[in-house]
């Protein structure tokens, strides 16, 4: 009787530790930053650049240098809507996302901020901070979201990774 009361415990107690280990890697995923999303492809700061560039198709332009961080190449894809920019850390080595600018309204957020969209409209998706000069940083997992304001209006809308 004594053994079926203790693996009952044992069961129950195991229960809640894969229940919370599962509750990490949701906080986890959650915390991994803000996303964007082009042609129903999502990615994030430091994400693997691949897939996102495939579907994004030919850039306007395509910028290559050397990377003075790493030992790879930085590189910036200029689209009509936005500017991807790249990392990697060895020269033949996969790109990774480390910023995304956005050129006109044809794209927003994931939460629905795009270049146009009332200070107002910020401040119920992304709560109040500082103003800095106009610009409103908010920051998630590893990524900032730089918002510009001028006149009430966003005029200018960047992601850039972060450590």
């Amino acid at each position: 009787m004594k053994k079926t009361a203790v693996t009952k415990w044992m069961a129950i107690c195991m229960a809640f530790i894969i229940g919370f280990a599962g509750m990490g890697a949701a906080a986890q995923a959650k915390s991994a930053g803000y996303q964007f999303t082009n042609k129903k492809v999502t990615i994030s700061m430091h994400s693997n650049a691949k897939k996102f560039l495939k579907k994004a198709g030919t850039p306007l332009k395509k910028k290559v240098t050397k990377s003075c961080a790493y030992d790879g190449k930085d590189r910036t894809y200029t689209y009509k809507d936005f500017i991807l920019y790249t990392y990697s850390n060895s020269n033949n080595g996969p790109e990774y996302v480390n910023g995304i600018t956005f050129l006109t309204s044809n794209v927003k957020t994931k939460e629905g901020i795009k270049i146009g969209s009332t200070l107002q409209d910020v401040k119920k998706k992304y709560g109040t901070v500082k103003d800095n000069f106009g610009i409103y940083t908010y920051k998630k997992g590893k990524c900032k979201l730089q918002i510009e304001i001028t006149d009430g209006k966003v005029t200018n809308l960047r992601y850039v990774a972060t450590k």
